[in-house]
């Protein structure tokens, strides 16, 4: 199973949640897992992984352009056999969808199987830090991931 972590970050937020949910990946075996930023992604990466997580920050009510970008071209890749789940960072307080679940939504509509529901992380001003216990949270959800992955 190889998986990638796709996510877009301005303040190193985002990027440290998706360090946080490979680390919970791999501590449940899922050893094969890449780490890219939505610039740094490219078709080939899409089409050789089997799972997509998608992260970005909240921006305007949803994801960034650039992370919505990457996921338009992964899901142009094509997505039989792929499942995946999002993932976004925001302000501790906010409500309402974000842009995890509309990634969610997008991955979904394309066909994407969903390995689990999308989460949000807490950051408690625009440069951070990340709220206490969102790197917790962030190992479980990787752990979480990981073991839908495998079933």
């Amino acid at each position: 199973m190889k998986a990638l972590i796709v996510y877009d970050t301005k303040y190193g937020m985002t990027e440290q949640v998706a360090n946080a949910i490979m680390k919970g990946m791999k501590e449940s075996g899922v050893s094969e897992i890449a780490l890219k930023k939505v610039g740094d992604a490219n078709e080939a990466d899409f089409k050789g992984s089997d799972a997509w997580i998608f992260g970005s920050p909240v921006h305007l009510g949803g994801a960034t352009g650039d992370a919505k970008k990457a996921l338009k071209m992964a899901i142009e890749t094509g997505v039989s056999g792929k499942k995946g789940t999002a993932f976004d960072t925001r302000f501790v307080n906010a409500t309402g969808k974000g842009a995890a679940e509309k990634m969610m939504e997008k991955l979904e509509e394309a066909g994407v199987g969903k390995a689990a529901e999308p989460q949000w992380f807490g950051v408690l001003k625009t440069k951070g830090p990340l709220a206490e216990g969102e790197e917790a949270k962030a190992i479980a959800f990787g752990k979480k991931i990981a073991e839908a992955l495998r079933s």
